[in-house]
């Protein structure tokens, strides 16, 4: 088992990353859509909220097994060697 510690620093600035894509995808045409009066303030807080939930910053470094991690080869084809079909 082949295993990664990740700095807390460096997990939580990819999940900001993660999250400002979405908010970019997803919650940013909401808000115009509050300001048009299509939806509510509430909705669009919420679909915030959901995004924050969905990719929660972390308190701790983390250790990952990345032997079961899937890569992607040259082609930009999926492999896992532990999954291969």
């Amino acid at each position: 088992m082949a295993t990664e510690i990740f700095t807390k620093e460096n997990v939580n600035e990819n999940l900001r990353k993660i999250r400002e894509s979405d908010y970019v995808k997803f919650t940013d045409p909401m808000f115009m859509q509050v300001q048009r009066g299509e939806i509510t303030n509430q909705q669009w807080l919420d679909e915030i909220q959901k995004i924050k939930n969905k990719y929660p910053y972390v308190e701790a470094d983390v250790e990952i097994d990345v032997s079961e991690c899937v890569t992607v080869d040259e082609n930009q084809q999926t492999s896992n060697e532990d999954n291969a079909i």
